[in-house]
C-alpha cells in the first residue's frame, strides 16, 4: 500500500512543476533574449565586414600577382636591354680599334704621299737643273 503513493505524489509534481514554468524568471529570459538577439546583430555585422576584408584581400592579391607578373616583365626587359648595351659597347669598341687602324694607315700614307711629293719636287727640280744645263 505504501507504493499507491508514490505515483500520485509524482504526478501532482510534474502538474505543479509544469504550472510553475522552466524556473526562470520572465524578466531575466527576456533580457536574455535580448542579449541574444543583441549578440545575433553583432555577428551579422562582424560577418559582414569579415567579407567585406575577404573581399578586399582578393584584391589586394590580384594586385600583387598584377605587380609581380609586371616586376618579372621589367626584369626580362631590363635583362635584354642590358644585353643590347653589352653587344653595342662590344660594337664601340671594335669600331673604335677600326678606326684608330684606319687612322694610323691615313697617317702612314700622308707620310708617304709627302714623301712622293717631295720626292716629286726633287726630281723636277733635277729635271729643271739639267734642263738648265742643257739649255746653256
Amino acid at each position: 500500500m505504501r507504493y499507491k503513493g508514490i505515483p500520485v505524489l509524482l504526478i501532482g509534481l510534474v502538474i505543479s512543476a509544469l504550472l510553475v514554468g522552466c524556473g526562470v524568471p520572465k524578466q531575466k529570459y527576456e533580457s536574455l533574449l535580448k542579449e541574444k538577439n543583441a549578440l545575433q546583430s553583432q555577428c551579422e555585422k562582424i560577418s559582414g565586414e569579415k567579407n567585406a576584408i575577404s573581399a578586399e584581400f582578393t584584391k589586394l592579391q590580384e594586385a600583387k600577382t598584377a605587380l609581380k607578373d609586371l616586376s618579372d616583365k621589367l626584369q626580362s626587359e631590363k635583362t635584354a636591354l642590358r644585353k643590347e648595351c653589352d653587344t653595342m659597347l662590344d660594337d664601340k669598341v671594335s669600331i673604335s680599334a677600326e678606326r684608330d687602324k684606319v687612322v694610323n694607315e691615313k697617317k702612314v700614307l700622308e707620310e708617304r704621299v709627302a714623301s712622293l711629293e717631295k720626292d716629286l719636287d726633287t726630281a723636277k727640280a733635277a729635271v729643271a737643273a739639267a734642263a738648265s744645263v742643257t739649255r746653256k
